[in-house]
């Protein structure tokens, strides 16, 4: 099934209740109505009986398409393996308390996130700028070694000289708007709140701490950082992961 709702691009939290007879693998795809991939959750559950989803959307965009489906089925008209019952409200987000310098990078990465999906991107690296040409964000087909020009398996990486961002659209374009912006708040931590610019961990919990108070929703970080991490195993990121996994399960806004 598929339901259109207008938003007038405010935030919004969208409700989904899902009956099923049986265990059925089911997808939730809430995706921008008029901007190619541009998807504000795509992700599934194993449904058995009665289970209740929350889409948090703290950056809205004017018109939303809710595409749920069995996964055994596809987008099959008059699917009867379940039913869905799907409602919005508004999502009532506290003010940020943050840097000036830091509330204009959250609207720059907003922003890009909202259009990445369709923007233009180049092996050189399509530069977009801040309304205020503070902060740069170089948007390239895959991202590469300057030096032997081999794939680096990095959604973004951050120039500790001069702030640079470098991102992949080979990455971004199949990440949800909340990854996109898990992502782009570390690369800013690296730089413009880490103590030490170069340490992982630090980065991994300024970027989530901001991305947390923005009221995006819990489940992306884990989605975003587990297939960063899955390119890369290695015990740091294990304990990447785990100090990432504490601070979302003992956040409080």
């Amino acid at each position: 099934m598929i339901k259109k709702i207008i938003l007038y691009e405010k935030p919004t939290k969208i409700k989904i209740v899902i009956q099923t007879p049986y265990k059925e693998k089911i997808w939730i795809k809430v995706k921008d109505a008029n901007r190619k991939n541009t998807y504000y959750t795509k992700r599934y559950s194993f449904v058995e009986g009665e289970e209740t989803f929350f889409v948090m959307m703290p950056q809205a965009p004017d018109v939303v398409l809710v595409g749920i489906y069995n996964d055994n089925n596809g987008m099959l008209r008059n699917d009867t393996s379940f039913k869905a019952t799907i409602t919005s409200e508004p999502y009532d987000v506290p003010p940020l308390k943050a840097s000036k310098k830091t509330k204009s990078f959250i609207r720059f990465a907003q922003e890009f996130a909202d259009e990445c999906g369709y923007l233009s991107a180049s092996p050189q690296g399509h530069v977009y700028k801040s309304n205020n040409g503070r902060f740069r964000i170089d948007y390239f087909d895959i991202i590469r070694s300057k030096n032997s020009g081999k794939v680096i398996k990095t959604p973004a990486r951050i120039s500790q000289v001069s702030g640079k961002i470098e991102v992949s659209a080979e990455a971004f374009r199949k990440y949800t708007i909340p990854m996109r912006m898990a992502i782009l708040l570390h690369e800013y931590s690296h730089y413009y709140l880490n103590k030490n610019p170069s340490n992982e961990v630090e980065a991994d919990l300024n970027g989530l701490r901001l991305y947390l108070k923005l009221g995006y929703p819990k489940i992306d970080i884990y989605n975003v950082f587990l297939n960063v991490f899955k390119t890369s195993p290695s015990e740091q990121n294990k304990r990447r992961f785990k100090k990432l996994d504490n601070l979302v399960k003992n956040f409080v806004r």
